[in-house]
């Protein structure tokens, strides 16, 4: 979301988010990757939180996407809120896993700390 409302038309506008020099609303709204801004991921219940422990973490949104019970199960071939690194794969450990992304997304150090969603 932009920090500010931009006017449409029936001309085509064109917002660049990956443009560091585009404002977007909230405090830290996106992160920064490689020189382009890049929304947070992480949110696999999809509830505006990104929580890896405690209630209604989304940790454990990816095990259950996998089948809850072997965590070494992938999940192939899909498109889907768990895919949280948005490689067709949900994974919960291994190489290329959703469930370090999760973690990195909310600071990598302290698993209670959780990032939320910014809206007016």
């Amino acid at each position: 979301m932009t920090a500010q409302a931009i006017p449409l038309s029936a001309d085509p506008s064109t917002v660049d988010f990956t443009d560091p020099l585009t404002p977007t609303y909230g405090a830290e709204a996106q992160t920064e990757v490689g020189g382009q801004r890049m929304l947070w991921p992480g949110d696999a219940n999809f509830d505006g939180v990104v929580k890896y422990t405690g209630a209604d973490n989304d940790r454990d949104a990816v095990l259950q996407a996998i089948g809850g019970s072997n965590p070494l199960s992938v999940v192939q071939g899909t498109y889907a809120t768990e895919d949280v690194n948005l490689d067709g794969t949900i994974k919960y450990v291994g190489a290329d896993n959703d469930r370090d992304v999760i973690l990195q997304t909310i600071g990598g150090t302290v698993p209670t700390a959780v990032r939320v969603e910014q809206l007016p």
